[in-house]
């Protein structure tokens, strides 16, 4: 190999390893531009930009020598060969990193918008269960003022009960103390009819009210003729009234006891007999408890309750 080829290979190698540094400083611009935030691939073109430096700088003082320095050449030539090898390949390295890190960017940002869409979900829900949650505790305050209500109408309720159970105890011990012994009313039966004469318990269907009931061994003194007298009270005791009332009186332990009766008539009374009555009531009953009292002249012979609805 003459001086004049060994020129020519050693120009031909200063422009190779030239132009790749360019193409090196160049790649390395843009690469540094568009990824600045990737160290791994600024450090190995960091690596490739010295690399090529120092070829450079060995190419440089082979072309200076080569006159008298061919075996020397040779060897630069070969490390030259090399070092393009290296730089090629660190090249190809650092664009399968770039290819990577892509990869991995486009599945973080699907991972991203992931958690946002989740994020979104558990953020609408904690608003509707807020909103719940809300609803829920005015309905529990409403609830619990409704059932204090009803706790307070149950105990009035309650109250009202065993008021009424005392003075029915009471009104029953009262009429028994009224009654005159030996000489009362027996099976008495009381019956609120409809138009037709069927049973009813409906207050709004109720039309007229039918009372019997027995006097057995009836005591000799008072047999004969007497006034029987049907009064009829509500819960109260009070009489209900009709439009032509009969107004008597009758002697209820040893005093005067005045009478608002809807029927009164004069029946011979035997020892043993069953006297009934029925009577076309003038207006409507409430609902509630009533009392169908019998009376006599000389006292009380018995009574007993219905109640309508």
């Amino acid at each position: 190999m003459n001086k004049r080829t060994l020129t020519i290979i050693a120009i031909l190698l200063a422009l190779l390893f030239i132009g790749a540094l360019v193409w090196g400083v160049t790649t390395k611009s843009k690469l540094e531009a568009s990824y600045t935030e990737k160290s791994d691939e600024a450090e190995q073109l960091t690596l490739l930009r010295d690399n090529l430096m120092k070829s450079v700088d060995s190419l440089d003082q082979a072309f200076r020598e080569v006159s008298g320095e061919n075996a020397e050449l040779q060897g630069q030539l070969t490390e030259a060969q090399e070092t393009a090898k290296r730089a090629l390949y660190d090249m190809r390295q650092a664009q399968k990193s770039r290819k990577n890190d892509n990869d991995v960017a486009y599945k973080m940002r699907l991972q991203i918008e992931d958690l946002i869409n989740v994020r979104t979900m558990l953020e609408t829900s904690i608003v509707e269960l807020t909103e719940e949650n809300e609803d829920l505790r005015k309905r529990n305050v409403v609830l619990r003022q409704d059932l204090s209500t009803a706790k307070t109408e149950a105990y009035e309720a309650t109250k009202q009960v065993d008021n009424l159970s005392r003075m029915n105890e009471s009104m029953e011990a009262d009429l028994e103390r009224m009654t005159l012994g030996a000489f009362k009313a027996t099976a008495i039966q009381v019956d609120l009819l409809r138009k037709n004469g069927s049973n009813t318990a409906n207050a709004s269907r109720a039309r007229r009210i039918a009372v019997s009931f027995d006097l057995t061994d009836v005591p000799a003194e008072y047999l004969g003729v007497r006034p029987i007298y049907l009064v009829l009270t509500d819960a109260s005791a009070t009489p209900v009234i009709s439009e032509n009332p009969v107004r008597a009186t009758s002697m209820v332990n040893g005093a005067e006891k005045p009478l608002i009766a809807l029927e009164g008539r004069d029946v011979n009374l035997e020892r043993n007999q069953r006297i009934s009555f029925t009577h076309e009531l003038s207006d409507k009953l409430a609902e509630g408890f009533y009392r169908a009292e019998i009376y006599t002249d000389v006292g009380m012979l018995g009574s007993a309750k219905v109640q309508l609805r």
